[in-house]
């Protein structure tokens, strides 16, 4: 429980900032960079892609993922979200410690599906750019960053 408490800890305490985006709102970015600590490159894309010289297949290619995968990304992050504030309200109102673990084992799985998500989106995005635009949604997420990511 400790360890599992702790690692939801350090995940509370990953904090990345973003390209603002037509698509997402401030509040939104902020809850899908609490609940995972994927990079968000398809923010790149949205909201620079006229940098990276795109085929109009790679744009349609990109466009169909985000579409289809963005809706079930909030819907997870809202989930988490709502989760976390359970967890919180039956911590204070006495709920025994193992309705508290399966709330936080909840987290722990809509967490791993966020990021096997972000993970098959960055794989997909790897597979339809080329070297030099993959190199450059990179670079402009690092510089768009306010803080870099420490290892």
């Amino acid at each position: 429980m400790k360890t599992r408490l702790l690692i939801l800890l350090s995940l509370f305490s990953l904090s990345f900032s973003a390209f603002a985006a037509t698509s997402m709102t401030p509040e939104q970015m902020q809850m899908l960079h609490h609940a995972n600590p994927m990079p968000n490159l398809m923010q790149v894309i949205m909201t620079q892609g006229d940098k990276l010289e795109l085929t109009e297949e790679q744009s349609k290619a990109l466009d169909e993922w985000h579409s289809k995968n963005h809706p079930r990304i909030m819907e997870m992050v809202k989930r988490v979200a709502e989760l976390e504030k359970t967890l919180a309200n039956e911590a204070l109102d006495g709920a025994s410690g193992a309705v508290l673990q399966q709330i936080t084992n909840e987290i722990f799985k809509v967490r791993e599906n966020i990021i096997k998500t972000k993970l098959a989106c960055r794989n997909n995005m790897h597979n339809i750019l080329n070297p030099k635009q993959w190199d450059k949604v990179v670079e402009l997420y690092k510089a768009g960053k306010q803080a870099p990511v420490k290892d």
